[in-house]
């Protein structure tokens, strides 16, 4: 099996060379992180991308599989949620995280919609960022840390 770096989702274009998404001595604190994320191949890159990083990292694939784990869980210390999922709208987890649950979970979005009115009405109904795709991974882990110090 041939590997590239270019597939490699541990290495971040810079400007012409390859670079680890984490340098030697970096070691950031571990945080419990749910990626929703129905695409499979972005939805392992956020994987390898996190937990490289020192993080836990559970994936859930769409709205229903979402729901049910933030329900039975409390203890997440940040949320990466797509928009776009096959059975409904990341918009309708914001909801549930902020009113129907009341939790302050960090909530980072990172979506294919740059539109605008997306972006607002992600941050209205709670988010704590938006990150539009295709994302840089290192851009991505900086601002995981951000909101899990």
């Amino acid at each position: 099996m041939t590997h590239s770096l270019k597939e490699d989702p541990t290495f971040a274009d810079n400007k012409g060379g390859r670079e680890p998404v984490l340098s030697p001595d970096e070691e950031p604190p571990v945080s419990r992180i749910l990626v929703i994320e129905d695409d499979l191949a972005v939805g392992k890159v956020l994987t390898v991308t996190l937990q490289l990083a020192g993080h836990e990292v559970r994936l859930a694939r769409d709205l229903y599989s979402a729901r049910d784990v933030l329900q039975q869980h409390d203890d997440f210390d940040a949320v990466v949620l797509d928009v776009n999922l096959p059975d409904g709208s990341g918009f309708d987890i914001l909801r549930l995280l902020r009113q129907d649950l009341g939790r302050e979970t960090p909530v980072l979005v990172l979506s294919a919609l740059k539109q605008e009115e997306n972006v607002i009405r992600a941050l209205e109904l709670g988010a704590n960022d938006y990150v539009t795709k295709p994302f840089g991974p290192r851009e991505l882990l900086a601002r995981i840390r951000k909101w899990t110090g």
